[in-house]
């Protein structure tokens, strides 16, 4: 209640100042300040159990969830009624396992839940396995897209209609099998760009170890370039792919904030979208490259035929390995073959060397798949992609572009400043009178330049 009390001025026989005007002077009751402050604190209190019970709320219903995705109705009746037959003290200590157990898995699943939305993994989503088993119709072999090294590949539809592809780890076939995942997961989702495949999310339930990808409609490489699918592709296709792959490596290597080597770039590994724009996918073999490194010492893992020579004798593991696996690429792409083919005449089993055979014959045009000559294409733009993987494929791994290098060659169609030089392995292979060659007498064709104390390949 506020009070207003008048105040009379002082007589001016008083104050020798002039007569001063009445004031009105407002005095706030004790009273009326003390019911200010309860409705303050009424106030906060009913705000602290109104968005307490929200929180309180939400936890109740992860656990709800936690609940239900772990603790099946069947198997918690069973332990009822087990529990039931059990003599008083037996049941009480049964009751405090189940609490016990219920409090564990909501704890070890908001652990993972906060696990995925922290850092680098806070773009994907946690899958439980029972949603990708039905997405896939049981993992059934009328959706398996195809194996990479680590396990089978499967198409997916979501109850959303949404397309995924499904990579189902496979333990049993490695022993590194769940290195190699959280490897992938942790290295998919710190990098982003417009030529490397997407990671929308994973599973990790119980054993299971599995990565949902984007889908790719028109798969991988392979099935086009080995003339698989029936479908045929034109040079302008082809090339969209060489520089796409081009620009997804240059990413890796100088772009990401980390530095990453991807180890197994082949065919299989190159997905195709809708407009067959390429993807490099498959990351279960990559490696975070330490800054200021020039190379690591590692044992080999690869595919055979894409591997560079440095690595593959030496265990000499740089980015100049995956330049080596490009220019073997490109030239499966010019030619539609696989680098290595048994069936056919012993000059043209090995492509790299078929095609340096070529040049130095200079009938290089013959290297072209056939069914793209009939069709038609540009010949210096052909002719500059050859040149481009033969840089690509020199023996020396410091001879090799890097990738900034030869996507501008590809790009701007600029002259060639370099001149490929004769790979080392061909006049060996002709002193040996084409018989194979040991890893001791190769990797004297291959000096390294990065010093001799690298890990060499068990024998």
């Amino acid at each position: 209640m506020i009070m207003t009390q008048m105040v009379d001025e002082p007589s001016q026989s008083f104050i020798p100042y002039p007569r001063m005007t009445r004031r009105v002077i407002e005095v706030e009751s004790p009273s009326s300040s003390q019911n200010i402050q309860a409705s303050s604190l009424h106030n906060s209190d009913g705000l602290f159990f109104f968005f307490g019970g929200i929180v309180m709320l939400i936890i109740l219903l992860i656990l709800v969830f936690v609940f239900r995705s772990h603790i099946k109705p069947a198997k918690l009746m069973k332990m009822i009624a087990w529990n039931k037959q059990q003599p008083p003290k037996e049941q009480q200590q049964a009751a405090a396992e189940v609490v016990e157990m219920i409090a564990s898995t909501a704890t070890s699943k908001l652990q993972g839940s906060m696990e995925l939305l922290s850092g680098n993994l806070q773009t994907i989503i946690y899958f439980d396995y029972w949603t990708l088993k039905k997405a896939t119709k049981n993992f059934h072999s009328g959706n398996l897209l195809g194996s990479g090294g680590f396990g089978p590949v499967y198409r997916g539809k979501l109850a959303n209609g949404r397309l995924i592809a499904v990579k189902k780890l496979s333990l049993n076939k490695s022993r590194q099998g769940e290195k190699e995942f959280l490897s992938e997961v942790r290295l998919i989702t710190s990098i982003q760009h417009k030529n490397l495949v997407r990671l929308i999310g994973c599973c990790t339930e119980g054993i299971e170890r599995i990565l949902v990808y984007e889908y790719m409609r028109n798969k991988s490489l392979d099935l086009y370039i080995y003339g698989n699918s029936g479908q045929f592709l034109d040079w302008r296709t082809r090339f969209q792919i060489i520089l796409g792959i081009a620009r997804g490596l240059q990413y890796l290597h100088e772009d990401s904030h980390n530095r990453i080597v991807h180890r197994d770039i082949k065919a299989s590994n190159i997905l195709l979208d809708e407009k067959f724009h390429p993807r490099i996918g498959d990351f279960g073999l990559a490696r975070f490259f330490p800054e200021g490194e020039d190379y690591l010492s590692t044992q080999f893992a690869g595919t055979l035929g894409y591997t560079a020579p440095e690595y593959a004798l030496r265990g000499e593991l740089s980015e100049k390995a995956d330049i080596y696996s490009f220019g073997v690429l490109v030239l499966e792409i010019i030619c539609g073959r696989k680098n290595t083919d048994i069936t056919l005449p012993s000059d043209m089993q090995y492509l790299p060397e078929y095609a340096w055979k070529l040049f130095d014959e200079s009938r290089l045009m013959d290297l072209v798949d056939p069914k793209l000559q009939e069709l038609g294409f540009t010949e210096k733009d052909v002719m500059q992609a050859i040149h481009v993987a033969f840089l690509c494929i020199q023996s020396q791994a410091n001879l090799r572009p890097p990738m900034s290098e030869i996507v501008a060659l590809l790009t701007f169609k600029i002259d060639m400043v370099r001149t490929p030089m004769r790979p080392s392995f061909l006049s060996r292979r002709q002193k040996n009178d084409d018989k194979d060659l040991s890893c001791e007498s190769a990797s004297e064709s291959y000096p390294s330049p990065l010093g001799s104390d690298s890990l060499s390949i068990p024998k």
